[in-house]
């Protein structure tokens, strides 16, 4: 099974088609939900919004209208994207990505971060496939944050990516070691290409492709990284969570909690020191 079928494409929506919607329609047939931090938001931020930082949106499902349009959006349509993807899961389907975030709203001229997509599992999948596809995604991970760490000039962020790839580490052990508690089969170095085929490239979260990721963020600061890890945190996050609800194993539902609980403390972390870059 190749990794990449797990994946598909976020409905998408222009700037210019938010202005048409919002100016034909009335407030109670569509939704504007804004996922950036509360700071970003006081600094501007598109009328009549909501703001539900994407750190909170899992906890926050209940108040995202499921019959009514609801067009998500945040600086540069990198955490809106993964935003979009929780909600999908969830089963919230009517729900749209406002391509280029503010950036594009308010007329900049931003190059755009890294394609990417949502999850999606095959119900016939099992727990030995999914087991691996996370693996690929921790390495994929555990390789852009090594990558990107080597260029980082704030000190606290060189920190954070240490401690990231620390756990990444962590992690790619802790599903090992999960494969063989399920199949009673001794997890190998060929682990887990015997399980699921290797992408010809390196996939982080969200479908991202890694050697593109490290070339877009060569010549970025660390808010628009920190703006991409955000989104890969989040979206690894509702992964595990996804994981630990399908698997039919309570051990194996327990670790993918206790994961996607550590994304989520990530993810907290990221959002309070992105906070101080803007």
């Amino acid at each position: 099974m190749i990794l990449g079928s797990f994946f598909q494409s976020v409905k998408s929506i222009s700037p210019d088609e938010v202005r048409a919607i919002i100016k034909a329609k009335s407030t109670d047939e569509y939704c504007l939900l804004d996922v950036r931090q509360p700071a970003e938001y006081e600094q501007g931020h598109i009328p009549g919004a909501r703001l539900i930082p994407l750190v909170e949106l899992q906890s926050r499902l209940s108040q995202v209208k499921a019959d009514r349009m609801s067009i998500v959006y945040c600086r540069s349509g990198n955490r809106s994207r993964s935003g979009v993807g929780i909600l999908n899961g969830a089963g919230i389907e009517n729900v749209y990505n406002m391509e280029g975030g503010m950036l594009a709203y308010n007329g900049l001229v931003a190059a755009g971060p890294p394609e990417a997509g949502v999850f999606c599992f095959p119900e016939n999948m099992t727990p030995e496939e999914l087991i691996a596809m996370a693996w690929y995604i921790e390495d994929g991970s555990l390789s852009f944050f090594s990558s990107i760490k080597e260029t980082a000039q704030d000190p606290e962020f060189e920190d954070l990516l240490t401690n990231l790839a620390v756990h990444k580490i962590d992690h790619k052990e802790a599903l090992s070691g999960l494969y063989q508690k399920i199949t009673g089969q001794t997890a190998g170095d060929d682990f887990p290409a015997t399980v699921l085929k290797k992408p010809p490239q390196n996939v982080m979260a969200g479908c991202v492709n890694v050697p593109e990721a490290v070339k877009w963020s060569r010549d970025k600061g660390s808010p628009e990284i920190l703006d991409l890890m955000m989104a890969l945190e989040a979206n690894t996050f509702d992964l595990y969570l996804k994981l630990g609800r399908q698997v039919p194993s309570e051990r194996a539902s327990s670790i993918f909690m206790e994961l996607s609980n550590e994304e989520s403390r990530h993810l907290e972390k990221l959002a309070s020191i992105f906070e101080k870059t803007i």
